[in-house]
């Protein structure tokens, strides 16, 4: 049957042809919903290798991997989109794109489970079950997974399993825990309704400046005095705008911000908190505030069964497993626990000698192509044990 060692091994020997994927992806960069190309490429390439697949969108592909043995339904998640952001690594396979690129690594992520998918069919009776690799569209803030779920071809899934490449740790460490790894994510739109009139004339105005301001200091206390300091929980407004000209008093302003928590019950009294100061603040400056939030994600909580399972796995390759930092960053992957328990971990990339140490969605930002082999393994890996040993 197919070990770890040995799918580490065949993965190794794929590291130029992974490259040379890699780097068409990141030269070809499509932002959130419009990955339509990408999706051209991931089908050449599971047609060339014979691989199955479902193509429901334009943007959305799922490859199917049975193993033709008895076994568990496994899940494996491959975000598609890259970012608004303009490339300054200088590297030769650049994007092609003006101010769009792969600045996050999802490009990798692809990369990876187009080979998990690969070395999964061409061993296919080494190994038990069925595996889904889903390249899915849209994960940076705009609710790709959803458009997965409503799909109801992963409604199957018995665990799902996905890993990010991350600059925070060091290259070619894998790190995976039982534990909250990313923060709910909420982001909000406040506006400020005034009064607007001359600057010389500020007593016949509401002004919708001074109210938003003072907005912006009282939802300071939301968090340093409302919420328990043992549960993590931030908000920050990232957006105020308002007015145009220096003597005008403005008659309306606008705050953009996000919330993250862990806990379910913070969320809820933060987002009610934002809607109560809102119209409260507002109204003691003559003005009307309206609250609106968007719920983007819940918080990505490891299931402990799914862990232990990437933890094994990933040690049987050679690696020490390390633990994951919870981070107040937001990832959709959380999703897919809505229908099946899942693990999130992540493989370090940092190496300052080849410049991948550059932060997430940073212009600078590189991946280390040496890591492209043990992310296709350690997702093959998943799968194959998850595969025999889950449904047990």
């Amino acid at each position: 049957m197919l070990t770890e060692t040995m799918i580490l091994d065949f993965a190794k020997t794929l590291q130029p042809e992974m490259t040379e994927c890699f780097r068409w992806l990141h030269r070809h960069p499509e932002t959130a919903h419009n990955e339509q190309g990408t999706n051209r490429f991931i089908r050449e390439k599971l047609q060339s290798w014979g691989i199955p697949f479902e193509a429901p969108e334009d943007n959305i592909t799922i490859a199917m991997v049975d193993s033709g043995l008895p076994g568990a339904t496994i899940g494996i998640r491959c975000d598609t989109d890259a970012l608004p952001v303009q490339e300054e690594t200088g590297l030769e396979y650049a994007s092609e794109v003006p101010g769009v690129m792969h600045a996050c690594g999802h490009d990798a992520h692809i990369t990876a489970g187009l080979f998990a998918a690969r070395m999964l069919q061409e061993n296919k009776g080494q190994w038990h079950g069925r595996a889904k690799v889903i390249f899915q569209p849209a994960e940076e803030g705009e609710a790709g997974s959803l458009d997965v779920l409503a799909t109801g071809l992963v409604d199957d899934v018995d665990v799902f399993f996905g890993i990010h490449v991350w600059s925070p740790y060091a290259s070619g460490t894998l790190h995976a825990s039982a534990n909250p790894v990313s923060a709910a994510v909420d982001m909000f739109t406040l506006r400020i309704q005034g009064k607007g009139g001359h600057g010389a004339t500020p007593d016949r105005c509401a002004d919708a400046v001074v109210a938003a301001s003072a907005l912006v200091m009282e939802l300071q206390t939301a968090v340093s005095r409302r919420v328990s300091p043992m549960e993590p929980a931030l908000l920050t407004i990232g957006s105020f705008h308002a007015g145009t000209v220096g003597n005008v008093i403005a008659n309306e302003a606008e705050l953009k911000g996000t919330i993250r928590s862990f806990n379910p019950e913070t969320r809820h009294t933060l987002v009610t908190l934002l809607d109560e100061m809102t119209r409260r603040v507002a109204e003691m400056h003559g003005c009307t505030g309206l609250a609106h939030n968007r719920s983007l994600s819940d918080a990505v909580i490891n299931d402990p069964r799914a862990t232990a399972i990437a933890r094994r796995v990933g040690e049987r390759m050679g690696k020490t497993v390390e633990a994951e930092t919870p981070l107040m960053l937001g990832d959709d992957f959380a999703d897919y626990g809505r229908i099946a328990p899942y693990c999130y971990a992540q493989v370090g990339i940092a190496d300052e000698d080849k410049g991948t140490h550059y932060a997430h969605h940073n212009g600078c930002f590189k991946v280390d192509e040496d890591v492209l082999p043990l992310c296709a393994a350690w997702m093959a890996a998943f799968v194959a044990d998850a595969g025999e040993n889950w449904q047990k």
